[in-house]
């Protein structure tokens, strides 16, 4: 039987693999390690050994929550460590290159919790953060237990099964990027409009401003020219009495200056004559001779042109004093109420294209919105068509389930065909609202999930689910706890059937406590907890035929084992193994 196995599993062609799971110091395990194979692995044992740890620490190195909790008592740190195999085909590899990471057929994926909150994540030995971890598990390995199931009860999570049904990841991608758009556009009118309420009162006082300013027609400079001219009015009569009284003594006066010169001409005549070589005197004075009367010619000009106006000095006075009065509002000088000016111009021409603008938007918005419709239409058609066939395989897989009474329904609410839809419905999923309806039975109305589905028809639905969705994309590893919540006997034997067909194209791991499932296992391990006086451990092995039969017998007998359930626990598991399915 173990060669028949063995050939039938490297005929198989599963692509990530879940090789080995290396666990230290995780909740109450101290040391384990376990080497999962290809097909269906199967993890039996004692209520409590620990069989759900395993999938505690499995959601650890796919990026779960970490608390120090989770480390074993009395020790620093814990670690995990797992092992996948990886074709050279595998997409997965291009998420790693993507990191900058080196990739190979093994990816070995490694995480450290410490209590003093410095965690590690390794990827092939090579240090990696949280979010990238993310990046490269998604798609990995897929849990299905307890949380699952209440997602299973939860409506809004049912639109996104069924897209992974219809492989409506494209056109998914469209919808949301319209939305967005329209979500941009709507944000930016009622923005605009906001603006216009709150800016009405503004920017009439702008308007307000920006006629002040305009109405005091300034000119650069000109405050400064005006304190100048302001200043030469003031003194006017002081400044005509010197400019008088220099032109007086240099020149128009009794014996002013000049005509004190002619003696020292005469003077410097006589010396020419008697020693020439003093002929450069008679230049200095011709110079200062002609420098004088220059002089005396413009204080005579300065002084015909000194007045004083008291009419000119008051229109001064009153144009500084509103140069004064603006400073205090505008800026300090001419220069800075120009530049305010300037500003308020520019404000006030925003605020009158407000209009323009808002029309602008709005006709932007409505061709959003048509896109949006379009391209939701077309998913929502997409959709349909896929909600078709997802119910006419649900209700095939439930038939074989032990479910064959069963009618599946995916419900659509709100207006997903709708040409024209009202935006309260707009979300970047689409126009559509999808819940899952079931009837186990013959007359019974549909009803939601959450209302009608007891945890063994969830158990089987979610299975139903799992495996239609499991063929959608990459080859994941499978991990099923809790499958066999609510069921036994026949349908619990269906149920590993179903497991067993799934596992001819995944890894599929299944926790479970019914001898009718694990009996179909190609792989079993047994998790045993072990209790000392002060310490409690949990160990994991992979169990040979004839132990096996022991475990089915323990599962099937509880306490008391008999020669006949022994049996009995052999004739099911060469049952299983022996098991035929199309």
């Amino acid at each position: 039987m173990n060669i028949c196995l063995k050939n039938r599993l490297s005929c198989r062609e599963i692509t990530r693999v879940l090789k080995e799971l290396v666990i230290e110091n995780f909740a109450i395990i101290q040391h384990l390690e376990v080497s999962f194979q290809p097909g269906l692995n199967v993890l039996t044992g004692e209520t409590g050994a620990g069989k759900s740890i395993l999938v505690g620490a499995v959601n650890l190195i796919l990026g779960g929550r970490a608390a120090q909790e989770m480390i074993r008592t009395g020790v620093q740190e814990a670690i995990v460590e797992g092992v996948f195999s990886i074709p050279s085909s595998d997409l997965l590899k291009f998420a790693i290159e993507d990191l900058g990471l080196e990739t190979s057929d093994t990816l070995v994926i490694r995480r450290a919790i410490n209590r003093s909150g410095r965690n590690r994540v390794y990827l092939n030995d090579q240090s990696v953060s949280l979010q990238q971890l993310h990046q490269v598990t998604r798609g990995l390995i897929s849990i299905s237990g307890q949380h699952e199931h209440q997602l299973l009860l939860d409506p809004d999570g049912h639109l996104g099964m069924l897209d992974a049904f219809g492989k409506t990841e494209g056109l998914c991608r469209e919808v949301k990027v319209a939305h967005d758009e329209w979500s941009r556009c709507r944000e930016a009118l009622h923005k605009l409009r906001r603006f216009r309420g709150e800016e009405a009162a503004r920017l009439e006082w702008i308007r307000f401003q920006l006629n002040e300013l305009e109405s005091a027609n300034l000119v650069a400079g000109e405050d400064l020219e005006l304190e100048q001219e302001r200043n030469l009015l003031r003194h006017a009569e002081t400044l005509l009495d010197a400019a008088q009284s220099a032109h007086q003594s240099l020149y128009a006066g009794k014996g002013s200056i000049l005509e004190q010169l002619v003696e020292v001409e005469k003077r410097l005549e006589t010396l020419r004559r008697i020693d020439p070589g003093q002929e450069h005197l008679v230049q200095h004075y011709e110079q200062a001779r002609i420098h004088l009367e220059e002089l005396s010619h413009s204080l005579q000009q300065y002084a015909g042109r000194v007045s004083f106006d008291p009419q000119r000095l008051s229109r001064v006075e009153e144009r500084l004093g509103l140069i004064h009065r603006l400073s205090k509002k505008y800026g300090e000088n001419v220069e800075k109420m120009l530049h305010r000016l300037s500003e308020l111009k520019e404000s006030v021409a925003t605020g009158e294209s407000v209009d323009q603008r808002e029309a602008e938007l709005a006709k932007t918005l409505e061709k959003r919105v048509q896109e949006y419709v379009k391209k939701a239409t077309v998913l929502s058609g997409v959709r349909k068509e896929a909600a078709r066939r997802l119910q006419d395989e649900v209700e095939r897989t439930l038939a074989l389930l032990d479910m064959p009474h069963a009618r599946f329904k995916v419900d659509f609410i709100g207006a997903g065909d709708a040409s024209e839809a009202p935006e309260v419905l707009f979300a970047p999923t689409g126009l559509d609202r999808v819940e899952f309806l079931l009837t186990a039975n013959p007359g019974e109305a549909f009803k939601p999930l959450a209302r009608i589905a007891s945890g063994g028809e969830l158990s089987r639905i979610l299975l139903a689910l799992k495996s239609l969705l499991s063929r959608q994309g990459e080859a994941e590893t499978l991990i099923f706890d809790e499958v066999d919540s609510g069921i036994g006997g026949r349908t619990a034997e269906l149920v590993g059937l179903q497991l067993k067909r799934l596992a001819s194209k995944h890894q599929v791991i299944c926790i479970t406590h019914l001898p009718q499932i694990a009996c179909y296992g190609e792989t079993h391990f047994k998790v045993s907890k072990v209790s000392r006086k002060d310490d409690t451990t949990t160990s994991i092995h992979e169990l040979p035929a004839e132990e096996r039969v022991h475990e089915l017998a323990r599962m099937l007998g509880g306490i008391s084992i008999s020669p006949k359930t022994l049996e009995h626990a052999a004739e099911l598991l060469e049952h299983g193994q022996r098991g035929k399915f199309s």
